[in-house]
């Protein structure tokens, strides 16, 4: 009988090259896939709280933007109140403006053309032409003028009534008023000669009539001053 050595056993036997492994499971020794499982939660809890961080910063930039927008959207409209009050009170002085010029150019003027038909508005604006061109046309139709004024008459109360219509801003009215009052001063002068000249039986005076005319004359440039005031407080604040 052939006796079995030791080496020849274990390189026939197939069962043996698998102890090592047994042995070393049983001892506890992980194999690569147990190494590289998991341990704990904590690589998640931490992704997590990133995540919660991540939401919290969103949130709030989204109030940040949301507080700018508000905050844009109070300076436009602040902003937008301002400039409708500075238009509302740019139209009120250009009103005015536009009320007092018709009251001279188209009120004024047609009565002026009416009383002194003769006379163009550029010769007025010398100083004593008014007063001058008066004397001329009483002296020549003495009483008869007056039928001429009280023919005007409808034509100055209606520059007056044009005057009186104005409404001017608070910060100008003095300026406007003093127009209106200027304007009914002179309206009043000119009555007076036409009152003059219209008075029953009497004849013609020429120096009662010479001291109306220097009133209308002085009313006149009162009126002319006060208009130039105002206009240049208006346009100040246009």
């Amino acid at each position: 009988m052939t006796l079995l050595k030791r080496g020849d056993f274990e390189s026939d036997n197939p069962v043996y090259p698998l102890e090592g492994i047994h042995r070393k499971v049983a001892m506890g020794q992980p194999d690569e896939e147990a190494r590289q499982a998991p341990h704990s939660l904590t690589p998640v809890q931490l992704e997590a709280t990133s995540d919660a961080d991540d939401l919290a910063k969103m949130h709030r930039g989204g109030r940040l933007r949301m507080a700018s927008w508000v905050g844009v959207a109070a300076i436009v409209l602040v902003g937008g109140i301002q400039l409708l009050r500075m238009m509302d009170a740019n139209q009120a002085y250009s009103v005015a403006a536009a009320q007092l010029e018709r009251s001279d150019t188209e009120q004024r003027d047609a009565f002026t053309r009416c009383a002194l038909p003769m006379t163009q508005r550029a010769q007025l604006a010398a100083p004593n032409a008014l007063r001058d061109e008066l004397t001329r046309v009483t002296e020549r139709m003495e009483k008869g003028y007056g039928r001429v004024l009280t023919s005007c008459a409808p034509l100055l109360e209606a520059f007056q009534q044009s005057l009186r219509a104005t409404v001017p801003p608070q910060d100008v009215k003095p300026q406007v008023e003093g127009v209106q009052r200027a304007g009914d001063q002179l309206a009043k002068a000119w009555l007076d000669l036409n009152e003059l000249l219209r008075r029953p039986g009497a004849t013609y005076d020429a120096g009662a009539t010479g001291a109306s005319i220097d009133k209308i004359s002085t009313a006149w440039q009162q009126y002319v001053t006060a208009r130039d005031n105002a206009k240049q407080a208006l346009s100040a604040r246009m």
